[in-house]
């Protein structure tokens, strides 16, 4: 599949840029149209060349770079900061492999957060390669440092969207039980419906990790057995589960899934759609839905086309007060 779209962004780059210097060629020669009409040449040019770049910068360099995406909210009865470093979506294979997952390893340490979270789709899985897991590695450095968690995403399951959501004869395999063991085995605390009480600077929160809404796995009953006053994070991969998730009194849930479109245009928002349901605003970013919070992040990693534009790369700072 990554050819199929790699060969799309080469055709593009031809389309643009072949055109754009057969016209400055023949700009310069007499006699000619173009020659005639330098100055709408000149713009022409300009157009077709600005079109090749912006191909060039949203296929190779922006899916490369990492931006710190600053975020702040308050929470009942957190008094002293917290820092959580929140990811999604590295979806590693194709285009993100260890040497990318290394890199965001470093600026994770450069923030020296009190807690990592994970959410979701680690691998692309998109065709089954049992390798590719392994990609995940340098994360390995952070458990030695912070206490850090993770949930499943639809990818782990073979869930890429369209089909594969009806009928499972469209679906690549099943990974999650891989994923949570190599996870596991290099020291991450994973989460499948699972509620925890986490105790930072001597102060308490809920995190419950929700198991994926795609996959049907989501099951929302452990947050019935709260016993403490205590606010309750939910990380869930994908935000749709938002309107069952805000019925349970929970006060912020942290979602990805979206990659905020991968490439967003100004005034017109995300292109790229992950289903016909999920409003265009739950992308990326803050949400209210009734008394809960949700913020959604772009994600970190790439599926389908490598591209993204107008739309880098994040890795979520959140702090809690």
């Amino acid at each position: 599949m990554n050819i199929f779209f790699d060969i799309q962004i080469a055709i593009l780059v031809i389309i643009t840029a072949l055109p754009a210097v057969i016209l400055l060629l023949n700009k310069h020669k007499k006699n000619t149209w173009e020659n005639k009409h330098k100055k709408f040449i000149s713009f022409l040019v300009t157009l077709l060349l600005l079109g090749t770049l912006i191909i060039i910068y949203g296929s190779f360099i922006e899916p490369r770079l990492i931006i710190i995406n600053q975020q702040k909210i308050n929470l009942a009865k957190i008094t002293e900061p917290i820092k959580i470093v929140f990811i999604a979506d590295y979806q590693v294979g194709k285009y993100k492999q260890e040497k990318f997952v290394e890199k965001t390893v470093e600026k994770i340490i450069a923030q020296n957060p009190d807690l990592i979270l994970f959410g979701g789709d680690m691998i692309d899985n998109e065709i089954y390669n049992e390798k590719e897991i392994n990609f995940l590695k340098p994360l390995e450095k952070l458990t030695a440092k912070y206490p850090v968690y993770a949930i499943q995403g639809n990818h782990e399951y073979g869930i890429g969207g369209g089909k594969s959501l009806r009928d499972s004869n469209y679906r690549v395999a099943d990974m999650s039980l891989e994923t949570k063991n190599y996870l596991e085995n290099i020291g991450i605390n994973f989460l499948e419906n699972q509620l925890t009480e986490i105790n930072i600077k001597n102060q308490s929160f809920y995190l419950f990790g929700g198991d994926d809404f795609w996959a049907n796995k989501l099951n929302l009953e452990p947050l019935k057995n709260r016993e403490k006053d205590l606010a309750t994070i939910a990380l869930i991969h994908n935000p749709l589960a938002a309107y069952a998730v805000a019925k349970e009194n929970v006060d912020l849930m942290l979602s990805g899934h979206t990659h905020g479109g991968q490439i967003r245009l100004p005034f017109i928002g995300p292109l790229g759609k992950v289903d016909s349901i999920t409003p265009k605003t739950w992308y990326q970013g803050w949400n209210n839905i009734d008394e809960m919070k949700l913020f959604v992040t772009s994600g970190i990693g790439e599926s389908g086309t490598r591209a993204r534009l107008f739309n880098p790369p994040e890795i979520v700072i959140l702090t809690l007060e």
